[in-house]
């Protein structure tokens, strides 16, 4: 009913638009004998092509307040065809009209329907600047920082006044962006917050930025003021579709500091390996499973089948996939790969093509207590996948193994190698599947490792722990092992390990370190001690010289 009386207001509004523009087209041209040529047919004649096309393009539901240039393009139209219609009209019937006036009509409608409309976008503005917002210094211009701009000009809801913008382009300093003034580059951070005390939030508006240069302005601003919020735009890649872009703004975390750039894979191999084809994932419901069934979803495959003994995180995967592809033939499944029947009976029922084996016991100390449970899970659990496979002719099968496989020094990196010893022998003894295993370290945010560990303790105020100081890891993120991962398969002719570069390894003691400047809790780090089995530092290789890189440098 609101939005029906909204629409009636704004056709009124455009109505007496056209009339005001008859009036003042009229008294312009003839002058003191304006009411002698005042004739309302021009009115009529002219609102009724108008209405036609007006409510043909259903131009009433259009927001006046979020008014754009094609929406300025529109109105221009639909005055211009309402023009030629009255002259078409004069001309069929030849009756005496005055162009000159009937141009001013034209001209003065358009006029006057734009006023209306930037008055509207005026209020709003003004309504938005009365609310309160966080003052924010906005770090780069590019594609994301304009819409950032637009967005902070034309929204009202927008969070956000910004005060100024800092770009690396020495070009751009000074220049003046709607409105907004470019100050400087990045050695001008740190003074222009010194100057500036009341700015609250710095934004990162860069969709590709590098790691290493997001680590770089955190420092910095850090390094000045202790109080300022920092925020970040994520990049293309992470953006829903059809969300106001103020969503998108949220916290720099860890994740964006550490590990590498994004690497690029092979979107078209990927699709050719994935689309058409029927695709088990086991540990479907797992962090790296689980990332794996979002990127395959993404290929269109002929069937996604997720297999997982946990059914809370499987079935909430499900209705997630079923909301964002409600085209994916997907299935979730109920399944312990210890149990032969059942991983039997799936493969008779759905008869996979391609399996990626995620499903595995991976918590160090956990695993050192319970010895027996890692050995049944990993080791025979995978021996079940890899001879069931090749006996239903599978073409390829990835096992997702761990850079702990490397020289292991517990039990659960043991077996792992025990499950890559597994499958080259299955490839070397197989005549139809091809098999093949990914190798890499940990992967940043997975479920219970320390990344959300920390958060949890920051959260509570907790001190964090580290077992040694100078213990190191390899890290990349979720989507990136995932992607890798699937690249994998298609690169593999059987027999390979591949070994994902992981980068340069990073200090535990320094994560934690950043963890708590970005939260800026008032927590301690403490020293417990290595773990039994606990390596201080991982390694990827047994033997470095033996590797070759693949067509992925990566």
């Amino acid at each position: 009913m609101l939005i029906y009386k909204k629409s009636l207001i704004k056709l009124a509004l455009d109505v007496v638009s056209i009339f005001l523009a008859l009036f003042l087209a009229t008294l312009i041209r003839f002058e003191e004998s304006w009411r002698e040529y005042f004739h309302l047919k021009y009115f009529f004649l002219y609102l009724m092509f108008y209405l036609g096309v007006y409510l043909f393009r259903k131009t009433e539901l259009k927001s006046w307040r979020y008014t754009n240039s094609l929406d300025v393009l529109s109105l221009i139209g639909i005055n211009v065809v309402a023009f030629l219609g009255m002259i078409t009209y004069f001309s069929f019937t030849q009756e005496g009209y005055s162009r000159s006036l009937a141009y001013m009509i034209l001209d003065f409608t358009i006029v006057f329907q734009l006023a209306s409309r930037f008055l509207f976008r005026l209020g709003r503005v003004y309504r938005g600047s009365m609310t309160k917002k966080k003052v924010t210094l906005m770090y780069g211009i590019g594609n994301a920082g304009s819409e950032i701009v637009m967005e902070s000009l034309m929204n009202s809801s927008f969070p956000y006044r910004l005060m100024g913008i800092i770009d690396d382009d020495p070009e751009k300093k000074g220049s003046i962006f709607n409105g907004i003034k470019v100050l400087g580059n990045f050695q001008n951070l740190g003074k222009i917050l010194g100057k500036n005390q009341y700015i609250e939030t710095v934004m990162i508006a860069m969709s590709d930025i590098d790691k290493k240069k997001i680590d770089d302005i955190v420092q910095e601003i850090k390094r000045h003021r202790e109080d300022v919020e920092i925020k970040i735009l994520p990049r293309i890649d992470e953006m829903l579709q059809g969300e106001e872009i103020w969503h998108r703004i949220r916290d720099v975390n860890i994740e964006d500091l550490l590990g590498r750039s994004q690497v690029l894979v092979n979107g078209d191999s990927i699709r050719e390996f994935i689309q058409d084809r029927v695709i088990f994932v086991t540990g479907g419901g797992g962090s790296i499973g689980s990332e794996l069934a979002r990127q395959i979803a993404r290929y269109n495959p002929k069937k996604l089948v997720a297999l997982d003994v946990n059914e809370n995180t499987l079935y909430f995967l499900e209705l997630e996939l079923r909301r964002a592809y409600p085209d994916l033939d997907f299935q979730s499944e109920i399944c312990n790969i210890r149990d032969r029947s059942k991983v039997e009976f799936l493969f008779q029922k759905y008869r996979p093509e391609i399996v990626f084996h995620a499903a595995a016991h991976k918590h160090v100390p956990l695993m050192e207590h319970n010895p027996e449970e890692a050995i049944k899970n990993n080791i025979f659990g995978t021996k079940n996948m890899t001879e069931i496979c090749e006996k239903y002719s599978v073409d390829k099968f990835v096992l997702i193994s761990t850079d702990k496989a490397v020289n292991p020094t517990n039990i659960m990196g043991a077996t792992k190698r025990g499950c890559e010893m597994i499958v080259d022998r299955a490839n070397k003894r197989s005549k139809s599947t091809k098999f093949m295993a990914v190798r890499f370290g940990n992967v940043l945010g997975s479920n219970g490792s320390v990344i959300p560990i920390f958060r949890e303790l920051i959260a509570q105020g907790k001190n964090l722990t580290i077992t040694h100081p100078e213990i190191t890891r390899y890290f990349m993120t979720i989507p990136e092992a995932a992607q890798l991962v699937i690249e994998a398969g298609s690169l593999g002719q059987g027999g390979e390990v591949f070994i994902l570069d992981m980068g340069e390894p990073v200090r535990i003691m320094n994560l934690a370190q950043k963890m708590i400047d970005l939260s800026g809790a008032d927590v301690e780090i403490e020293i417990t001690g290595l773990r039994p089995g606990e390596k201080l530092y991982e390694e990827l290789l047994y033997d470095v010289n033996s590797a070759e890189k693949t067509q992925n440098q990566k």
